[in-house]
């Protein structure tokens, strides 16, 4: 099997990779490093697909982060991390993510998640409220602002 079939098939591998959804550079060259590809034939694979248009990291992060703000919203500091996690230059994911405004997202967040804990007792609410907003990445500042937001707009009998 000469080199032409195993360019081939790295090529295919990265299509069907890029098939489920969009990839940064630096995942599909994990992937397919990972399924045995010589560096010759990753790099030779990752140059056609950036030729081609497949492969932008920058294209790549607008997109994973205006689908993180829409379907899983969280603070810009953790959107940075997954970008960085899967690759992207840390310059382009703070440039992508540069115009995000954590409070408005915190609000809207909490405004959500507070509706599924109304049952709650004041102080368990805050807890739970708070803590939630953290484990999305959110600042203790961010955090206090939007649950006393959601605090003072709630019909909550406390």
């Amino acid at each position: 099997m000469g080199p032409q079939p195993d360019r081939q098939k790295a090529l295919a591998r990265a299509y069907r990779l890029l098939a489920h959804r969009p990839r940064s550079g630096a995942e599909i060259r994990r992937h397919l490093r990972s399924a045995g590809f010589g560096e010759v034939l990753v790099e030779e694979a990752l140059q056609t697909l950036a030729a081609r248009g497949f492969i932008d990291d920058r294209a790549f992060a607008r997109e994973w982060t205006e689908n993180r703000l829409e379907f899983r919203p969280r603070a810009r500091r953790l959107i940075i991390k997954e970008l960085t996690d899967k690759g992207v230059a840390e310059e382009i994911a703070n440039d992508v993510t540069s115009e995000i405004d954590d409070e408005p997202v915190a609000l809207a967040i909490a405004t959500r998640r507070a509706s599924m804990l109304k049952e709650l007792d004041r102080a368990s609410f805050i807890r739970r409220l708070s803590r939630y907003l953290s484990s999305r990445g959110f600042d203790y500042g961010t955090v206090a602002h939007a649950v006393k937001a959601v605090c003072v707009d709630s019909d909550h009998s406390w």
